[in-house]
């Protein structure tokens, strides 16, 4: 690369430099908002000030910025702006430094500037720069005469320079000033934002005083602590007044450790409200100083619902560990006496077999509705799935579950011994069930008749009963505490069962 090419390269880095600056002056001079602020009594105040510290006749404090020099504050000045071309105080932009014209009409660089050959006439003129804290030159305080001046001393300068600087504390104090008006408007926003978001939530905030215990509730804290919560709830003390007294030192506990040991407040705990109502809350905060003020900061969550559900939750659990041990001790029941009933290993898992498909089958019932109760039309709909010759005719009621497990066991008992020596080993053979309830001595009983027909001709009652009839007679008499009466007719078998329909609480 030559000389030349060197040349021109460097150029073009430096206005590229140069370019860069002047958007970041830019930028500067738009954070200030000094166009916003046309009428600042501060800058009129300097201005005049100025005018009388050096007896000019005109002075002005004024701004550059991209194509023109505006003038903020003037003293025997009309115009009100300049293009950046032809101003003096462009010249500080570019140089940064106070600069001081002592005859401007008769300097070939500035005698055909507006101001000077204008009406303004300026030939006498003195600037310094205003600079902001990052560097950048943003304009001048500036004095001129219509007449020249050839003597200012450097102690004039340093004067015009220090009221320079007056100047730009003055852009930078405003500029704070609006800053922080802006910081308020946007935390006050937010503050808005959070209590709407709070109140949807139903969570409510709290903000405590330490020094006065004094309370400022944000949030749904009326829908949570109570309708009257602002007035009657707005120091800590008459807050504890609607704690459970139960639950009073809990809370007072975790609000002094997270006082005096910087810990987080983490609290569960009941109120009750003036109405009588008890609400479970969750209060969760963190101790802090603000602008001086020992303060406890937090919010108050209420989780009635969640406890109850939790509490539904153990009651069902405890429930269903209930019924699993009584259904387990039925499963090793039926297992033994039908291992001590049965000829061999077949007619062990035939019987098992069904018995186990019987038990299935009243569980599905209850746990297709609440796994405490079922339907009875269900469980003869489910045995005639199984046997096709089955008729039903009923009007439906409901079991309880240790009943519902009785009552199947016993169908199908009853069902078995139908399919292999009653009248479903015939074609034309039928089972017929048929039940009523009515009410004897003020309580409701079921009567319930399973009658036979259509199958081989009946013999005499059995002088033994199997495991299967010790099961009906015991599952009647013991769990349904019911009866039942067996008819070995000719026709085929008639059995009556009677048993108290008792409530989904369970059996005497």
């Amino acid at each position: 690369m030559d000389a030349d090419d060197e040349m021109m390269e460097r150029e073009k880095t430096e206005g590229e430099i140069e370019l860069t600056i002047e958007k970041q002056r830019l930028a500067t001079l738009i954070s200030y908002k000094v166009q916003d602020n046309a009428r600042n009594t501060a800058f009129a105040h300097i201005t005049q000030l100025v005018s009388d510290i050096f007896a000019a006749p005109i002075a002005a404090v004024s701004f550059v910025d991209q194509d023109r020099e505006f003038f903020q504050s003037a003293v025997g000045l009309k115009e009100t702006e300049t293009e950046r071309h032809s101003s003096l105080s462009a010249q500080i932009i570019d140089s940064r430094e106070s600069i001081v014209v002592e005859d401007a009409a008769s300097d070939p660089q500035f005698d055909s500037y507006p101001l000077v050959r204008g009406s303004a006439s300026i030939r006498f003129y003195a600037g310094a720069p205003l600079i902001a804290p990052n560097g950048m030159v943003l304009g001048a305080l500036w004095i001129a005469d219509t007449v020249p001046r050839f003597r200012i001393t450097q102690s004039q300068l340093s004067q015009l320079r220090c009221l320079a600087d007056i100047v730009m504390n003055e852009m930078e104090l405003s500029r704070e000033i609006d800053l922080r008006k802006q910081a308020q408007k946007n935390a006050a926003i937010h503050r808005s934002n959070l209590d709407l978001t709070l109140a949807l939530s139903d969570i409510a905030s709290f903000r405590i005083d330490l020094d006065t215990n004094l309370i400022e509730w944000g949030g749904a804290y009326m829908k949570i602590w109570g309708e009257d919560a602002g007035e009657a709830v707005a120091e800590v003390e008459t807050a504890f007044e609607r704690v459970h007294p139960d639950d009073r030192e809990t809370v007072r506990v975790a609000m002094d450790e997270a006082k005096h040991s910087g810990e987080k407040y983490e609290a569960r705990f009941r109120i009750v409200l003036p109405s009588g109502e008890i609400r479970w809350l969750e209060g969760y905060g963190e101790y802090l100083e603000a602008n001086g003020c020992p303060t406890l900061t937090g919010i108050n969550k209420d989780i009635t619902h969640s406890v109850a559900q939790q509490e539904q939750l153990k009651l069902h659990t405890r429930e269903l560990h209930h019924r699993l041990r009584n259904l387990f001790a039925t499963l090793q029941s039926i297992m033994m006496l039908t291992k001590n009933s049965a000829t061999s290993i077949d007619d062990y898992i035939e019987r098992i077999t069904n018995r186990l498909s019987a038990l299935n089958r009243a569980q599905q019932i209850l746990l297709d509705t609440n796994f405490v109760t079922g339907s009875f039309a269900a469980l003869i709909k489910d045995l005639s799935k199984a046997y096709p010759r089955v008729r039903w005719s009923g009007q439906d009621f409901i079991l309880a579950e240790n009943a519902m497990v009785s009552v199947s066991l016993i169908l199908n008992e009853l069902a078995t011994n139908a399919a292999k020596y009653g009248a479903l080993t015939a074609d034309k053979g039928l089972v017929t069930i048929e039940w009523l309830v009515r009410e004897e001595e003020g309580r409701d009983m079921v009567e319930l008749r399973w009658r036979e027909s259509g199958g081989p001709k009946s013999k005499a009652a059995p002088t033994q009963s199997g495991f299967g009839s010790s099961l009906i007679d015991h599952s009647i008499t013991h769990n349904l505490q019911g009866t039942i009466d067996r008819d070995w007719a000719e026709d085929g078998l008639t059995c009556t069962i009677i048993f108290p329909a008792h409530d989904k609480e369970g059996f005497c």
